[in-house]
């Protein structure tokens, strides 16, 4: 009797700890309750224009780098910097069905991410990752893209951190033409 109550302990512990877990799961697209970037992206861009952060930008196109500071005013100008955010959209109908989704929460501090990963390498972005606070507030988002064919090669790193750093590197590649490879560095603090 006594074997029995543990068995059944054990297993019910071993069901909770699984379903927390949720390593490989899987979700469609259009149940994620965030996979409408464009829509985030664009609040954040009036949600940094009101902050009254200064920015801190450097440019580098290949190797040569010039940096500028300015204060974050202008919401166009913000939209404009976050435009490679702005374009991911994996609401499309066309990308129904195109990206594998896995969901992993962190038990003690109560954040998680969701994956998107392209089924198939024709599909750009290829991966997108969310990463969440324990309140379910995006802290980051990390977006690749990529395209390779015997004439062009090109691979976009997107980073973005909640009203704290994006990060754009850009690498391109044209038959017989010299690799080009641009990194956009953005550092948002208050202003002194």
């Amino acid at each position: 009797m006594e074997i029995k109550r543990y068995r059944r302990l054990g297993t019910i512990l071993a069901a909770v700890t699984l379903l927390a877990c949720n390593p490989g799961g899987s979700r469609q697209v259009d149940s994620a309750a965030h996979s409408d970037l464009k829509a985030y992206f664009t609040a954040e861009a009036i949600q940094m224009a009101q902050s009254g952060l200064q920015m801190q930008k450097t440019v580098a196109l290949n190797g040569q780098r010039d940096s500028i500071n300015q204060p974050l005013t202008d919401t166009l100008a913000l939209q404009h910097l976050l435009k490679p955010f702005l374009d991911v959209d994996i609401n499309k109908p066309s990308l129904r069905d195109a990206y594998r989704t896995d969901t992993v929460k962190d038990l003690f501090t109560g954040s998680s991410a969701i994956m998107y990963a392209a089924r198939h390498t024709s599909v750009n972005p290829q991966q997108i990752i969310l990463n969440f606070d324990s309140t379910g507030q995006i802290s980051s988002v990390n977006i690749n893209k990529r395209t390779s064919n015997l004439v062009y090669q090109y691979q976009q790193n997107l980073f973005y951190q909640h009203l704290k750093t994006i990060r754009i590197t850009t690498r391109q590649k044209i038959a017989f033409l010299q690799a080009r490879e641009l990194d956009v560095r953005v550092s948002l603090a208050p202003k002194n």
